[in-house]
C-alpha cells in the first residue's frame, strides 16, 4: 500500500493558523488525548474515523482508515480495497472502550481510480457495513474547493504507534485532483496506516471531509509531500453522492 497518512489557490490571503493544541486536535473528532502534551487519542464510540483491517487473496491482513459519512458507509482510499481484497473489517470501539470487528457488507472503489506519475487519481472508495456503526458520521465539504494556506486536520491510525493520532497541517496546495501539504517536520504529516484517513476543516463549529490520505513520499519524513484526494472534484463528489445519498453534503 502507498503511504498511509491546476493552479494554487488562496490569492493573498494570510494562511490559518493550524491547531496546535492536543486537546482540541481529538475534540476535532470527539474524542480525547491520551496524555495532556500528545496527539494520541483515546478509541471512542464518539468519532468517526475507523480502523479498517483489509485481508487479501494470499490472507495478508493491512491497515487502513477510514472515515464514517452514514450510517453503514465509510470512505476510504481505493488503494486501500484493490483487485486483491477478499475481506474487510471495521474496528469499533463503545463507549467503555472495547473493541468489536465489524465484516463490510461490500466495498466499491471509483471507477476510474489510477496511478498517476506523482499522485493516484480519484482514490476513493465506499466501504459498506450490514449494520449501522457507532458513532456519528462526518459531512463532506464538497461544494466549495479548499485553498492553499487553508489549515486542516489529519485524522488516522497510522505509524508510529497505531493508535487513533489528530494531526494539524496547513495546505500548499490545491489541484482539481488532490489537496497536498509539504512536511518540514512541523505540524504533522500522515503516514503508512493512515491512508483513506479524513483531512478535515472546520465549518460552522463542525469537522467537514475535505479529502482523504492518498499517497505520499519520504514515509512521512520532513521533506516529503502528502495528498489527498480532493472531494470537491466534481467527479469525486458525484461517485459519493451516488454511492452514499444518504451523506450530508456542504
Amino acid at each position: 500500500m502507498a503511504l498511509l497518512l491546476g493552479a494554487c489557490g488562496g490569492g493573498d490571503e494570510e494562511p490559518e493558523v493550524a491547531i496546535t493544541d492536543p486537546v482540541q486536535r481529538c475534540a476535532g473528532i470527539g474524542v480525547q488525548p491520551y496524555v495532556a502534551n500528545g496527539t494520541s487519542c483515546v478509541p471512542s464510540a464518539a468519532t468517526p474515523v475507523v480502523l479498517l483491517l483489509v485481508r487479501d487473496r494470499d490472507g495478508d491482513v493491512g491497515a487502513c482508515s477510514g472515515v464514517k459519512v452514514a450510517p453503514g458507509r465509510v470512505l476510504t482510499a481505493a488503494h486501500c480495497v484493490d483487485a486483491q481484497t477478499r475481506a474487510v473489517a471495521g474496528i469499533v470501539w463503545n463507549e467503555q472502550g472495547q473493541a468489536t470487528q465489524i465484516r463490510a457488507s461490500g466495498w466499491v472503489a471509483h471507477p476510474s481510480f489510477s496511478e498517476g506519475d506523482d499522485y493516484y487519481v480519484d482514490d476513493v472508495a465506499v466501504v459498506s457495513f450490514p449494520d449501522e456503526l457507532p458513532g456519528p458520521s462526518a459531512p463532506v465539504l464538497g461544494q466549495r474547493s479548499p485553498r492553499a494556506g487553508q489549515a486542516i486536520l489529519i485524522a488516522g491510525w497510522g505509524a508510529p504507534d497505531y493508535t487513533l493520532a489528530v494531526g494539524s497541517a496547513q495546505l500548499d496546495k490545491v489541484a482539481p485532483d488532490y489537496l497536498r501539504i509539504a512536511y518540514d517536520g512541523s505540524l504533522s504529516n500522515a503516514c503508512p496506516g493512515d491512508s483513506g484517513g479524513p483531512a478535515l476543516r472546520s465549518v460552522g463549529g463542525r469537522q467537514a471531509v475535505v479529502g482523504l490520505v492518498s499517497t505520499g513520499t519520504q514515509d512521512c519524513k520532513a521533506g516529503g509531500q502528502t495528498f489527498f484526494v480532493n472531494l470537491s472534484k466534481p467527479a469525486v463528489l458525484s461517485f459519493i453522492r451516488r454511492e452514499v445519498p444518504q451523506a450530508e453534503v456542504l
